[in-house]
């Protein structure tokens, strides 16, 4: 998965005493996700999303939390300001808790 030509990431859900997602920690991210987030992939592991990207937006939690809780999956095209770029993100979860990521820029 290192040197896959697609980024790839894998975040473990945090939830509030509610069971409502609310972050989100970085636990695995290939080489190319360092590029298509613009951040190296050392600053990235083991830190919460809203730690790296200090003015994230929070809808991208919405549908992370439905997977890792659910096991769904969900493909998402938006615009993420984070980066500047257009975004489809595959998500799936590998196990309870977790949510895979795919992404794509476009």
């Amino acid at each position: 998965m290192d040197e896959m030509p697609l980024a790839y990431c894998v975040i473990e859900l945090v939830f509030d005493e509610d069971g409502h997602g609310v972050d989100f920690i970085f636990r695995y991210c290939n080489k190319e996700m360092a590029v298509v987030e613009g951040v190296p992939v050392e600053e990235m592991l083991n830190r919460s999303f809203y730690e790296v990207f200090r003015n994230g937006d929070r809808k991208w939690v919405v549908s992370y939390a439905d997977v890792a809780l659910n096991g769904t999956k969900h493909t998402l095209k938006d615009f993420s300001a984070e980066i500047g770029k257009d975004l489809t993100i595959y998500c799936y979860q590998p196990e309870p808790g977790f949510c895979a990521c795919v992404l794509l820029p476009e």
